[in-house]
């Protein structure tokens, strides 16, 4: 089975039945096997070969949808770049892929066309709803209709996923079709769909995350509504309009959700789970202000994967978050990642790779069938990130007596502090409940007395003060754990997919110290 197979099987199987909904467009199963096709018959008149690579930068859109399936069936490799990428970003990703062919998206042209002359390997560019380059359209209806005659292997690298950059440059993470439509079947399996589903997507799909969800929409044959960006308001109205049972966000996202002020007379009653809503800190307060809508009958399922996962590796099911608040005796539950899936290892490990006690805090390693291959021209980075057979993620971990595992952030994001490791997870979790914070991140910055100082970078919209963040801290952490700077801003950074960009926290942090002084 190959990826593309998928929208050629709900073709065979259900030709006629919607596939799509974007804005006015509604394609079914027949419809967009045929345009995936062109999309593939147009790459191979373009002379791209099984193996090369076809980059594209474009916004959420069928067409975007149409080039993820119809690339894969071309035999060529595909990575989808942030559609709000600048210029320098997209030419890194597009020369270390060698890319040969590059669609652009109209609100990616300004930026491609900045650094067109820099991209050494590309030897087509093609415009979808811009005349600025190759007709997207105009291609494909040169193009044939049927499913080009190639070898492909399910072994084979169909994509490359890069990471978001949060730390450095992205490294590109390859993934095959069979390790992926693995990953895929094991989400069906934990989080099954029912043949009436009809699942909403308002994140990018080109951040991975949206891809992986449209691609398991697609696998269980039902209909996907996709939205052109995120809004809290145009993602309920969606969900009414299309009745939709499935939708899901990162934490970032369904906080906002949860403070929008539509939420208590949105039409909910659609909705029969909202996957993937946290991955750290207690999301219960938010869980319980959705479930206070008189029209929401839905549960909440929460999961854990990375780039270089391929795709979802824990679970933590509606009936678990269910039981988790309506018992108060653990809280804590409610920030679990679940417990691991089916053909998948995941243990808190030690710098030796022996398995820590459990409660203890360990680095997260996992075995299963979806990894990533490796790093696209990174063999010493592939090498570092697997021992005998594991991928070491570089998340710290820690497990429970029944398997439930808890993140506890990144092991470069650990502090140091008077000999003792701090784990910024479990800071942010802690002060992130006060109802004044609307957004925090925690990190270590160098210290005489210390070694490192616990920092605290805030967003308040509503008048949080440094005393109350401490009094908080003071409450619910240990001494070594309390910031012993509390600093205000009026944003942080994040990434497409809301996470903060912490690497560019430490230069904001110097920059207020150095003029406000330490508090």
């Amino acid at each position: 089975m190959l990826i593309g197979d998928l929208v050629t099987g709900n073709a065979r199987r259900s030709p006629e039945r919607t596939a799509l909904v974007f804005e006015d467009a509604r394609p079914s199963w027949a419809e967009l096997d045929r345009r995936t096709n062109r999309v593939a018959q147009a790459l191979v008149k373009l002379g791209v070969r099984p193996g090369d690579r076809v980059a594209y930068v474009v916004d959420n859109s069928i067409e975007l949808v149409e080039l993820y399936f119809g690339i894969a069936k071309s035999g060529a490799i595909s990575a989808g770049i942030l559609p709000r990428s600048v210029g320098r970003e997209i030419a890194y990703i597009v020369d270390d892929l060698g890319a040969k062919v590059l669609v652009v998206g109209a609100e990616a042209v300004p930026a491609v066309k900045e650094i067109q002359g820099q991209l050494k390997s590309v030897e087509a560019i093609i415009g979808v709803g811009t005349d600025a380059f190759l007709s997207y359209e105009r291609l494909l209806s040169q193009a044939s209709p049927d499913y080009p005659a190639l070898r492909i292997d399910p072994d084979d690298v169909f994509a490359v996923k890069y990471t978001t950059g949060t730390t450095g440059f992205p490294k590109g993470c390859m993934r095959t079709h069979r390790g992926y439509l693995t990953n895929v079947l094991v989400y069906l399996a934990k989080v099954p769909h029912l043949p009436s589903d009809i699942a909403a997507i308002s994140v990018p799909l080109s951040a991975g995350l949206g891809i992986h969800m449209l691609t398991t929409h697609v696998a269980a044959g039902i209909p996907t509504v996709l939205r052109p960006r995120f809004d809290p308001a145009d993602l309920f109205e969606t969900i009414a309009r299309e009745r939709a049972s499935i939708t899901f966000g990162i934490l970032s996202l369904f906080d906002r959700l949860v403070e929008h002020p539509d939420l208590p007379n949105a039409d909910l009653s659609s909705l029969r789970i909202f996957t993937g809503t946290s991955a750290t800190g207690d999301s219960r307060p938010g869980m319980m202000r959705i479930k206070a809508n008189p029209t929401f009958k839905g549960g909440f399922s929460n999961s854990y994967g990375s780039t270089e996962t391929g795709g979802y590796v824990t679970f933590m099911l509606p009936h678990e978050t269910e039981a988790a608040l309506l018992n108060p005796t653990k809280p804590d539950r409610m920030s679990s990642l679940g417990t691991e899936a089916p053909l998948f290892r995941v243990s808190a490990v030690d710098e030796d790779m022996r398995e820590v006690p459990v409660g203890e805090f360990g680095e997260m390693a996992v075995r299963g069938p979806s990894l990533t291959t490796g790093y696209w021209n990174r063999p010493e980075e592939t090498a570092k990130a697997f021992r005998d057979g594991w991928l070491v993620t570089g998340d710290l971990i820690r497990k429970d007596a029944e398997g439930y595992i808890w993140l506890s952030g990144r092991k470069r994001d650990m502090i140091k502090t008077g000999g003792v490791n701090v784990y910024p997870a479990e800071i942010e979790a802690v002060l992130g409940e006060h109802a004044k914070i609307d957004q925090i991140a925690v990190i270590g910055i160098p210290d005489k007395k210390w070694g490192e100082k616990v920092v605290a970078c805030v967003v308040s919209r509503h008048g949080c003060t440094e005393e109350e963040v401490l009094t908080l801290a003071s409450t619910s952490l240990a001494g070594f754990k309390k910031p012993k700077n509390v600093l205000f801003f009026e944003s942080l950074p994040t990434n497409e997919v809301g996470k903060v960009v912490k690497k560019d926290l430490p230069a904001m942090v110097a920059k207020r110290l150095g003029t406000e002084g330490t508090q």
